[in-house]
């Protein structure tokens, strides 16, 4: 805590104030109470500004504005609170650091970056701390806070004022490290500034958030900023994708891992000069067994994780391990104790029926890995494919993930995902662009139909992926969000409990 006398003094005002304590930082006025001090943020859709009445009816202490962002003269006269203007030169990150005594300086923040994987790199790290003795708490797409106990989370990444304050909270909460997604969005809007990590991991770089971005390059130069902030020998990278070879000869110093024997050629060993090596990968219907080749060790292990793809998120986490001085031998020896992440590969199977995985795959490249991984378990059934695409999201992805569902699935089954705005039946027809000669589609909107159909069509051995909202519990439809659960419809239909 601060007191406003010490707010005022950092943001360089020179006036003598209140030494009364304020408690936290708040960007929304209507989670002001009179502990607090409002930080009226400029949003793409609404200005803190405009709420700067209300924070003070709700009993702020003060209020904060960004630089070039006050309130008019006639707002000003009638509040009787202070009113702050932050210098120009100060971001959000820097104040709320300062504010929480810079939490992330006594954590050890362990970062991810990359389109697929995160919140299962993140998820595994974590488990894997705790099972080594190191208490860790984690952010992201699942959730925020202690495993299994996450507080749902509207973002992947917290804005700078929350990623701060619950920060603080976990090392109140006797965290040591802190393992953490960490979003390109959030890059660019700054929310990660003034983060200190101690290791960032980078997975891959395929379409998505374009609608943001842009362009690619501007996704992957968001990509290669959180890197930047992190101590290159340090960087874990995966150079099986065009974007992390190039990450990697930036950042010589780091690690580099591999499941497609990319260090087996001489001449890449000047890329890493630590590296993690997958080989000899071999899949059952309960998990996985891969060889490790690395500067740190070799050996065996073994995963309860299914798919390809989680071997390439398990190469990741161990070379994030790794480079904060975890032991090879017992990432090795605990390795199988890791448990699968829910709502991410997540497989479902009853005494009679097929079996079900749901996974979050909302990206052309997520989606065909998700099949492809359902085709390695499942070698002698059929596999199906339940898919949507969000609204208010990048249209251009909506046909690419409908030819990959076409082509990586035998039978699929387009659907809803969260419409939001959007009329379904026009995100629906934009898939169908992309599969107008295919004769493996079936469209039903309703997705509880659509997942019922493909499960009760499906054969004993075939596998039904849902595919596209994972852990989601609810559906966005522009007029109401309604609760929806893949992974309650997925445990119903097999019979089966849903933890």
């Amino acid at each position: 805590m601060r007191t406003l006398n010490e707010i005022a003094k950092f943001l360089g005002y020179k006036d003598e104030y209140s030494d009364k304590e304020v408690e936290f930082l708040e960007g929304d006025s209507r989670l002001v109470s009179p502990s607090c001090v409002f930080v009226a943020l400029r949003g793409t859709l609404v200005n803190g500004v405009d709420f700067v009445r209300k924070a003070e009816a709700n009993g702020a202490m003060a209020v904060i504005c960004q630089a070039g962002n006050m309130p008019t003269s006639e707002v000003l006269k009638k509040l009787s609170i202070p009113v702050f203007e932050m210098p120009e030169d100060m971001g959000l990150g820097l104040l709320a650091s300062w504010f929480y005594h810079y939490p992330s300086e006594t954590l050890k923040v362990i970062g991810v970056t990359g389109t697929n994987g995160k919140s299962t790199i993140a998820n595994v790290v974590a488990q894997w701390l705790s099972l080594l003795g190191h208490r860790c708490g984690v952010l992201g797409t699942l959730g925020n806070g202690f495993l299994p106990n996450l507080t749902k989370s509207a973002n992947t990444t917290l804005d700078a004022l929350q990623l701060q304050r619950t920060l603080a909270q976990m090392l109140k909460d006797g965290a040591e490290y802190v393992a953490m997604e960490v979003s390109s969005i959030g890059v660019v809007q700054g929310r990660v500034d003034n983060v200190r990590f101690v290791a960032g991991g980078f997975t891959n770089l395929t379409r998505d958030h374009l609608d943001f971005h842009g362009t690619m390059k501007n996704y992957a130069d968001a990509k290669e900023k959180f890197l930047s902030m992190v101590d290159a020998s340090h960087t874990v990278i995966n150079v099986d994708n065009e974007t992390g070879k190039a990450f990697s000869l930036l950042f010589r110093d780091g690690c580099s891992y591999s499941t497609h024997n990319y260090f087996a050629d001489s001449s890449t060993h000047f890329v890493a000069g630590r590296f993690v090596s997958i080989t000899d990968i071999n899949y059952s219907s309960d998990g996985v067994t891969f060889e490790v080749d690395s500067n740190f060790g070799s050996g065996e292990f073994k995963s309860r994780l299914l798919g390809a793809f989680n071997v390439e998120n398990l190469a990741c986490a161990i070379g994030l391990l790794l480079s904060v001085h975890m032991p090879f031998s017992e990432l090795m020896r605990t390795c199988r104790e890791i448990n699968p992440v829910k709502g991410r590969m997540e497989i479902f199977k009853g005494k009679e029926g097929p079996s079900v995985v749901v996974d979050y795959a909302h990206t052309p490249d997520g989606v065909e890995q998700v099949l492809r991984g359902a085709r390695i378990h499942h070698p002698k059934g059929s596999i199906w494919c339940v898919l949507g695409c969000g609204g208010d999201r990048d249209k251009g992805k909506r046909p690419i993930m409908a030819i990959k569902a076409s082509v990586f699935a035998d039978h699929a089954v387009f659907t809803s995902d969260n419409p939001r705005t959007e009329d379904p039946q026009a995100i629906l027809k934009d898939m169908e662009l992309g599969v107008a000669n295919a004769s493996n589609i079936t469209v039903i909107e309703d997705r509880r139909k659509a997942i019922e159909y493909a499960f009760e069509k499906a054969g004993q051995d075939d596998c039904v992926v849902i595919a596209g909202k994972g852990h989601e519990d609810y559906q966005i439809f522009k007029d109401r969000t309604i609760h929806f659960s893949d992974r309650e419809i997925a445990a119903e239909l097999c019979g089966v409990k849903c933890d």
